[in-house]
């Protein structure tokens, strides 16, 4: 369904991206797993063109395109057919949890008030949050805020939805809601591509692990490859560490990069 080819990006003279290539099949779930600095939340916003790669090609479905050179017409339609989840879940603060869903449908896709509401309550009845519909952002958790920001995701019916570090924002206690929401979404066959480093939920949820680290995919394998059998000195050097980390002893800082421009799936046309 979405195939990216030879991917490049630097940052001035860092060369975050240095040729990256991933295959994703409809209904696949991949975790992609790697220390701070590896060039895994580049990667996923090069996909959706909050950053502008300096290389790279993309097919999506019939369509193929250079991200390098991808007109606007060429980046809307690829925003339209898929959606972004945060880290810190870029909500609109002015609007409640119903109009943040509803964004995407409205403005997004044009859709009728009317509907878009049926939609949208209805996404956000599948999160847990149907009796806060109306409440804003201020007045929800860390991870109700990520949950409305999933249920914004959902609601437009993209073919691909990416999940950049989802639980590094919240508090651990946060997290467990958001990862079953993010489960169930997986066991109803959503195809999805994601950041993190909760590596229960890879285990658990994943049709496939990637490892990346300086800018590369390392390795990349089922759950039961990565995890059990990985052929690496670098993948067993990363899961040894996180994996078997004494108590009290925090995993490392997920990379923290500004969000600008318009939000995949929400607002695809607005510079």
């Amino acid at each position: 369904m979405l195939e990216i080819s030879h991917v490049k990006k630097h940052f001035g003279k860092q060369e975050v991206l240095k040729d990256v290539t991933l295959k994703v099949n409809k209904g696949d779930v991949i975790v992609i797993l790697g220390p701070s600095g590896s060039g895994k939340t580049t990667f996923l916003r090069s996909l959706t063109f909050l950053e502008k790669a300096d290389a790279g090609v993309m097919v999506f479905g019939d369509k193929q395109l250079d991200i390098h050179k991808a007109k606007q017409k060429d980046i809307a339609w690829v925003r339209k057919h898929t959606a972004f989840v945060f880290q810190n879940y870029n909500l609109f603060a002015n609007k409640t949890a119903l109009q943040n869903v509803m964004l995407g449908l409205t403005v997004g896709r044009g859709m009728a008030k009317e509907e878009a509401e049926a939609i949208a309550r209805k996404a956000l009845k599948e999160v847990g949050l149907a009796d806060r519909a109306d409440y804003y952002p201020s007045q929800l958790s860390g991870g109700q805020q990520q949950r409305v920001g999933i249920a914004r995701a959902m609601a437009v019916k993209p073919d691909v939805i990416f999940f950049d570090e989802p639980t590094s924002a919240l508090d651990p206690e946060l997290v467990g809601g958001v990862l079953s929401v993010m489960k169930k979404l997986a066991a109803d066959g959503v195809t999805m591509v994601v950041v993190t480093h909760e590596m229960k939920f890879a285990r658990e949820a994943a049709t496939r692990v990637v490892f990346m680290d300086g800018g590369v995919i390392v390795e990349e394998g089922s759950p039961e490859e990565i995890f059990t059998h990985p052929k690496e000195a670098r993948t067993r050097q990363f899961l040894r560490r996180i994996l078997d980390r004494e108590p009290g002893v925090e995993e490392e800082a997920p990379e923290p990069v500004p969000v600008a421009g318009p939000i995949p799936g929400v607002l695809p046309d607005m510079a």
